[in-house]
């Protein structure tokens, strides 16, 4: 099995600024894989992957495993982890992994290594785990105030990071709170009171930052910058900043398959 390459965060950067060029073939075993484990588990296709479905059917396959198996010879090393992790994605559910056999076949067809499998896993779940680490009004609209202030982070709100925001937040009046909390309160203020979060908080708080960088296609430099911030203030050892970077950017870096 391979371990997944550690990327710098210049190296994640330019991955998703360069065009991929891949058989059409591998996107759609790519898609029809996604496909039949989200219809099982009752799933819409993420935002962050109808991109590439405009203009491609959807089929599902009757077998799973020889699917895994064709893709695991198909692909390169960098499809298999995309594919790992959005197959992960879409096999939580109320925030608890569905089908663990599943993911152990995929684990070994797609040749990632087990600690690599692990560090996805947990990084793709971390972010399911919103309704459990954050429960008072205060706190959600805490949340997105941190969430917001890195979408703005490049002075642009894009459609990718609203749409993703509304979809783990519960009540809009929370993305509203939080707006005022970020045009109301400076940088510093607003990481001070991100700081008070949990250790739990922080960590949830950071994998959806992650994402909030990566939704749009796009990681600007000013993303970076106030990532790195956030993450000191947030006292996040670097060690869970690079796996959940690592797991994140395999999950979004769908551009390997063009």
């Amino acid at each position: 099995m391979h371990a997944l390459p550690y990327f710098s965060p210049a190296e994640i950067a330019l991955s998703f600024n360069i065009c991929h060029v891949y058989p059409m073939a591998n996107l759609t075993l790519f898609l029809t894989i996604l496909k039949t484990v989200a219809k099982h588990n009752s799933h819409a296709i993420p935002p962050h992957l109808t991109p590439l479905t405009e203009g491609h059917p959807l089929p599902v396959t009757d077998n799973l495993e020889d699917a895994l198996n064709e893709a695991g010879r198909a692909f390169d090393d960098a499809q298999c982890a995309c594919l790992f992790a959005n197959l992960g994605n879409l096999n939580f559910k109320d925030g608890r992994l569905q089908d663990r056999d599943l993911q152990r076949q995929a684990e070994t067809a797609l040749r990632i290594d087990p600690r690599d499998a692990r560090d996805v896993l947990e990084a793709v779940e971390t972010r399911f785990q919103t309704d459990k680490c954050f429960r008072q009004t205060g706190e959600w609209d805490l949340f997105c105030a941190g969430l917001l202030a890195m979408a703005h982070a490049d002075s642009e709100f894009t459609a990718e990071e609203r749409v993703y925001l509304q979809r783990f937040v519960p009540d809009l009046k929370h993305i509203e709170a939080g707006n005022r909390l970020v045009t109301d309160k400076s940088q510093d203020d607003l990481s001070d009171e991100l700081a008070v979060f949990s250790s739990r908080q922080r960590r949830c708080l950071a994998a959806h930052a992650i994402g909030i960088m990566f939704i749009d296609g796009s990681w600007k430099g000013s993303e970076q910058e106030f990532l790195e911030f956030t993450v000191q203030r947030l006292r996040l050892v670097q060690f869970d900043r690079d796996r959940l970077l690592k797991g994140l950017h395999a999950l979004f870096n769908v551009s390997v398959f063009g």
